[in-house]
């Protein structure tokens, strides 16, 4: 085959593509596809050169094919770990250190992607991102280098050429297929191996998982086989036109993607990801193609064969540095600031370190020093750095920024908690009304129906046998809920069993788009199958209990082409009123509307019965005021509307409904001094930001709902 501009320049749109997405662009939330380009190229490349290496040896020489991959990958690799360890040592937050802390064995393994799935951080979540996440693609392609071979070997030994490539695209039909049935909800293929990856966020397993991600690789493989027209004549005009057209359009599908893919579109695994290995398949064909003038020129351009030839290096090296730059979130003057930094030091990784490595100069310095004591001084002192290093990322303490406040005794005794369940098993608060009134962050009338936290229980009218201490209690929710849960105060163990299943930046939405007043927007693409988080999070609780809020005080978007029916129909019938209103290609429904009342009812509907589903019965915590506060850490800036008493009034009510409308489903009061008493709700002790609770929040809440919580009626076992 010889060398292939066309395959370096593929693999420079690639990058492009990966790292304008990185960069948070809105126009390219598609760019994670340029990966699965890379991984088509892949394999088409690896497994044409075994071939060809097999018909002219005979045979495949394994040891020396790893070794030229651990020469290619390894040394640029071995430098980023080092950068960011040191970084995340000596000029990163206490929260990049713990990442680093977790992520770099997995790192130095090739076991990336595993460690994501395994530690249960969702992949496309924007806050806070790991300086390493982006490795996960590196893990798969090594983990291909190292059983592809092998799988090769056993094939040419025992099949023949047509049959090869009916097995590896029988085993690429069953990647998408395991791609598609864990996305629509099927359990991840892995739960039960080792417990690592039990429960696995089933988004998180489609995208980052070797079992589904090989898909890409074995395409390629597959069309190595029987597509290697450098062996025909020479180029025959006739058949460059067609040639070029079907790059074009290749090329064409592969922007689009790029452009407007939805990484948790329910079309997107398999569909659109066998459709981009597809275009990405019939672009190789073609720029490895003799007669290919057109595209041949195009993809060899020495501008894009460059970038294509750093492609590595830039990959390696731009995330940590984008992530360090703050270039993430669609700036253009951090992201050009932060690509001339990554072109820098890429170019300089690949002169100085991935093409002498390449070439052999360890090998050829070691064979001078052949039998001198000198060569075991550069060995001995780079063993100390990475041991000394080793030991210093040990050492870094685990780091949670929801983690924190003085420590405080929970004071409530269980007996009197237990006294007080014989008197009231179920709570009313009766509704005071606010006049229709102008909130001044959508500019949207809103009729509020307020639920005060200053009003006593009223009603005692069902009776219960004493619970059983500690009473099971499964919290669900957003960030507010996992952050309650992991500031427990000392001594709640003799009252409660509590299971944490808060997800950050997730509340009941699985797709949309929260949209501030002051133009801070944050997709909700990241959620999908927070339903099923739920439920299992519910398994043998006695209660689950709901703490939400902190993003459901929004205005919402949704492109035009997937808002959901209930937007859709709204819009249709031109009821203004009702909220959705179209711009260009984009739908807002505004808050406090009939239309977004109705979508946040019945998305809460789906959690209820989601939870109701394992026997659990369901509380609702009354949502805080909150007084955002902008604090040094914190993933969200302080937008105006979690402010807004007036919304979350609002949010209450449409609780206290859900829970009016079904028995087993109970609306249960907060501390009043959140919205009552400024002092406590606005110190930073008892909420870092304002919003997310420390120890002495927690247990704020928990004095006040402790007795309602062991209230809750429960079927006895």
């Amino acid at each position: 085959m010889g060398y292939q501009r066309g395959l370096d320049g593929l693999r420079a749109v690639s990058v492009i593509a990966v790292i304008l997405y990185h960069a948070g662009f809105s126009w390219m939330h598609g760019g994670f596809l340029g990966v699965e380009v890379f991984f088509v190229v892949s394999g088409y490349l690896i497994t044409t050169l075994l071939i060809e290496e097999h018909e002219r040896a005979g045979r495949v020489d394994l040891r020396a094919f790893w070794v030229r991959r651990i020469r290619r990958l390894f040394p640029a690799l071995a430098l980023v770990l080092v950068a960011v360890a040191l970084w995340a040592l000596f000029a990163g937050s206490p929260e990049q250190a713990s990442q680093v802390k977790r992520d770099l064995p997995w790192a130095v393994g090739y076991l990336a992607n595993w460690g994501q799935i395994a530690g249960g951080v969702p992949y496309f979540e924007a806050v806070d991102p790991p300086l390493l996440r982006h490795l996960w693609s590196l893990a798969v392609e090594e983990q291909w280098y190292v059983v592809w071979p092998l799988v090769f070997v056993v094939l040419a030994r025992w099949s023949a050429p047509r049959r090869r490539i009916g097995v590896l695209v029988a085993a690429a039909l069953i990647a998408y297929a395991i791609a598609w049935w864990v996305h629509r909800g099927g359990p991840a293929p892995m739960d039960g191996v080792l417990g690592l990856f039990d429960g696995a966020d089933r988004t998180n397993f489609a995208y980052l998982s070797t079992v589904t991600r090989a898909s890409g690789l074995l395409v390629g493989a597959a069309a190595a086989y029987w597509w290697r027209p450098w062996r025909s004549a020479g180029a025959v005009a006739r058949r460059a036109r067609p040639l070029d057209t079907s790059c074009g359009v290749a090329v064409g599908v592969l922007i689009a993607a790029f452009v407007g893919a939805e990484l948790t579109a329910s079309h997107m695994y398999p569909w659109v990801l066998a459709l981009t290995a597809v275009a990405s398949l019939v672009a190789i064909a073609v720029v490895v193609h003799p007669d290919a003038a057109g595209a041949r020129w195009v993809f060899g351009a020495g501008w894009l064969v460059a970038v294509g030839q750093r492609s590595y290096g830039l990959y390696l090296w731009h995330w940590p540095i984008f992530v360090v730059a703050g270039a993430t979130d669609g700036s253009w003057g951090r992201f050009v600031l932060a690509s001339l930094a990554t072109v820098v030091i890429a170019e300089a990784s690949y002169r100085f370190v991935e093409t002498p490595v390449r070439r052999g100069v360890l090998g050829r310095w070691w064979s001078a020093r052949h039998g001198r004591p000198v060569r075991w001084v550069p060995i001995a002192g780079a063993a100390v750095g990475v041991s000394v290093l080793s030991a210093s990322v040990a050492a870094i303490d685990e780091f949670d920024i929801a983690v924190g406040g003085e420590e405080i005794e929970f004071a409530l005794d269980a007996e009197d908690l237990l006294g007080a369940t014989t008197t009231a098993a179920a709570t009313t608060i009766p509704p005071t009304t606010i006049p229709p009134t102008s909130v001044p962050d959508s500019g949207s009338p809103v009729a509020t129906t307020a639920v005060p936290t200053t009003t006593a229980p009223t009603t005692s009218t069902t009776t219960t046998t004493l619970p059983v201490l500690p009473r099971s209690v499964a919290i669900v929710g957003d960030s507010t809920g996992r952050a309650f849960a992991l500031n427990l105060p000392t001594g709640i163990a003799d009252t409660f069993s509590f299971v944490n299943g808060g997800q950050d930046g997730c509340s009941v939405w699985d797709s949309g788009t929260i949209v501030s007043v002051d133009g801070v927007r944050r997709p909700f693409d990241a959620c999908a199958g927070w339903q099923e988080r739920w439920a299992r999070s519910a398994d043998g609780a006695d209660v689950a209990l709901v703490v939400i809020g902190a993003w459901d005080v929004y205005d919402m978007a949704w492109a035009v082409d997937a808002a959901p029916p209930t937007v859709t129909e709204a819009v249709a019938a031109g009821d203004v009123a009702e909220g959705p209103t179209v711009s260009g290609d984009e739908v807002l429904v505004p808050f406090g509307t009939g239309v977004w009342d109705e979508l946040f009812s019945t998305r809460l509907g789906e959690g209820i019965a989601a939870l109701r589903s394992t026997g659990a019965e369901v509380a609702l915590l009354e949502v805080a005021c909150m007084r955002p506060q902008d604090v040094e850490g914190q993933g969200f800036p302080s937008t105006p509307e979690r402010g807004d008493d007036i919304r979350v009034a609002h949010l209450n009510t449409l609780l206290a409904a859900s829970a009016e409308a079904d028995e087993h489903v109970h609306f249960i009061a907060g501390p009043v001094e959140w919205c009552t008493d400024e002092a406590i709700a606005s110190d930073l002790g008892y909420r870092w930001d304002g919003v997310h609770v420390y120890k002495p929040g927690a247990n704020l809440i928990l004095e006040a709902i402790a007795g309602p919580l062991l209230a809750i009626p429960v079927p006895a076992d």
